[in-house]
């Protein structure tokens, strides 16, 4: 038996314990999308490992970002309208892929954690790990012509909300609760029309203020802000994830009282997220070129370690450890802050501004390094307990 520090000794036996579950409480994927995934996963082979088609799901938003950095390398730049067409059926392709590796787990009998981390913040069996809602915030801020600046980095910090708090939500409740209205589903689907208006409109449709697009008077309805569609987007956004805490709460408050244990331990679980933020807009608020210059590498940096602090925890979730409350990945982001804010407590900066860049590719490639180490170690670890491959079926099972 052999010794992995994501995951120790004493707790593997917990593997052979785990069991999925989960609440869909979407109309659209249980009368719409539901039937068409059904159908969609008989297009693949049954020796097909669910993990691999969750891969080529990624290689598809991959595969769009790479676009986007052609033509528009600091996301400021205007994409032709094909490739806003393409980020369309890539993101609906990503979508529905993810959304089969379940059933497909279920016609080859290989369901189990190493599904979880692979796929957490699904809708269907497995769980999305892999880091993928940074990218996608990427390709959204240039086709809404959000660019570099601070609604992008809003739209960046809701993203990995939503992210951290349903698998925070899933460690305490053991339930993974997908809304009516969820970003998995609903949100992605938005996301998918957002790129076809933008192909088809150009992205100077989301400059307009809502009233000018709407062919309405300054002065109608004069109290409520005349935002443009762009901002518009983000703000519904933050109501619709407002909505996803509060209710995320609600569920871990009473599977807490359920079973008897204290609420104030697992409200602790969300101080993480809540203080890495906070640091990350000292920084960003002490270095404005960062945020006007330098986002992309930001983005992949933060996105990065938030994706390695997820898959903490859902290691934890399944081997039944203590909630993970700070990792490697977030030292570089507290010194940067640390160098930045000098001047406020009277010192110079270790170093300037202009070796920010530098050092923010320095944090990617150290986050990049750490989550590398830590799914390495797991998915091996957990390759050797169940005696499975990860990307090809080591024992193939007829279709049930």
């Amino acid at each position: 038996m052999s010794f992995n520090r994501y995951i120790p000794t004493e707790y593997r036996q917990n593997l052979s314990k785990y069991k999925y579950s989960g609440i869909d409480e979407s109309l659209l994927s249980r009368y719409v999308l539901g039937p068409y995934w059904t159908k969609l996963v008989t297009f693949f082979p049954i020796t097909m490992a669910p993990n691999t088609i969750t891969g080529l799901g990624f290689l598809c938003v991959v595969a769009n970002l790479l676009t986007m950095f052609y033509f528009a390398p600091d996301m400021t730049g205007v994409c032709p309208s094909w490739a806003y067409y393409s980020f369309g059926i890539g993101l609906f392709v990503y979508q529905s892929l993810d959304a089969i590796d379940g059933k497909q787990a279920r016609r080859t009998g290989t369901s189990g954690p190493l599904g979880e981390l692979f796929d957490h913040d699904d809708h269907d069996d497995n769980d999305e790990q892999m880091p993928k809602p940074h990218l996608e915030v990427i390709l959204a801020a240039n086709a809404l012509q959000l660019n570099q600046s601070w609604w992008t980095i809003l739209s960046h910090f809701l993203t990995l909300a939503n992210f951290y708090l349903s698998t925070w939500e899933e460690y305490h409740t053991g339930t993974l609760y997908l809304s009516a209205f969820s970003g998995p589903v609903e949100g992605i689907l938005m996301i998918v029309i957002l790129y076809l208006i933008t192909g088809f409109f150009g992205t100077g449709i989301w400059l307009h203020t809502v009233r000018s697009y709407l062919g309405l008077s300054p002065d109608f309805l004069p109290m409520i802000p005349d935002m443009q569609l762009n901002h518009f987007f983000v703000a519904f956004g933050t109501i619709g994830l407002i909505g996803n805490i509060l209710t995320g709460f609600q569920h871990v408050i009473k599977a807490r009282k359920d079973k008897n244990l204290p609420v104030a331990p697992a409200l602790v679980g969300v101080l993480p997220y809540v203080g890495m933020s906070l640091v990350a807009f000292f920084w960003l608020n002490a270095s404005p070129a960062i945020v006007n210059e330098h986002l992309v590498p930001w983005i992949l940096y933060i996105g990065l370690s938030f994706g390695y602090t997820v898959g903490l925890m859902i290691t934890a979730h399944v081997t039944h450890q203590p909630f993970p409350l700070f990792n490697i990945s977030f030292v570089p982001l507290l010194f940067g802050a640390f160098n930045a804010n000098l001047p406020v407590i009277g010192f110079e900066r270790l170093f300037g501004s202009h070796m920010e860049n530098i050092y923010l590719w320095s944090c990617l490639a150290f986050s990049a390094a750490a989550y590398a180490h830590f799914a390495i170690n797991v998915v091996n670890d957990l390759c050797d307990y169940f005696d499975i491959w990860c990307f090809t079926i080591k024992h193939p099972k007829k279709a049930e």
